[in-house]
């Protein structure tokens, strides 16, 4: 359909569409970078986490604001199956600040896995006792997709109505 839009066959124009207007072609090489393990690989997530079939698997993600030392981030859970997502104003975005937030929310919520990005933020999210935890590949946000499109619909948002 975007397409078709591009093409001048419709008579929308990209402007119209938010989501299109931020559409950025992707380059076709990217260097390899220095490979960091943190934890389990995406690749061995088992289906029933991929297909989306059983409820309590999320991924996680962080929001940044201005990218100032020190300011206040948001961290946003989203439930793979159903979209039931989740935003956590937090003061900053070091490993033990996420880790406490996500542990104060498996008293909350039914959390049984967690998909990250490889980000040093969620570096020790691995040490959480009772949740698997996933790391996607660098530069792979589509392997977090239902986390990067709630983002995106959150950044929509003023600030001022997340404090």
């Amino acid at each position: 359909m975007y397409r078709y839009i591009k093409d001048g066959l419709l008579r929308v124009k990209p402007i119209d569409l938010p989501k299109m207007v931020c559409i950025r072609k992707r380059s076709k090489v990217r260097p390899k970078a220095t490979k960091k393990i943190l934890g389990k690989s995406i690749e061995e997530r088992p289906e029933t986490i991929t297909n989306r079939s059983e409820f309590g698997h999320w991924e996680i993600d962080l929001v940044l604001g201005k990218k100032t030392k020190g300011e206040a981030v948001v961290m946003t859970l989203v439930e793979r199956q159903t979209r039931f997502a989740i935003a956590v104003k937090l003061a900053n975005k070091q490993a033990e600040t996420i880790n406490r937030a996500v542990k104060s929310l498996l008293s909350q919520y039914p959390i049984r896995s967690i998909t990250s990005d490889n980000g040093s933020e969620f570096s020790s999210l691995s040490d959480l006792k009772g949740v698997e935890v996933y790391f996607a590949h660098p530069y792979a946000s589509h392997e977090r997709g239902t986390n990067e499109n709630f983002n995106g619909l959150l950044r929509e948002f003023p600030k001022r109505c997340l404090s």
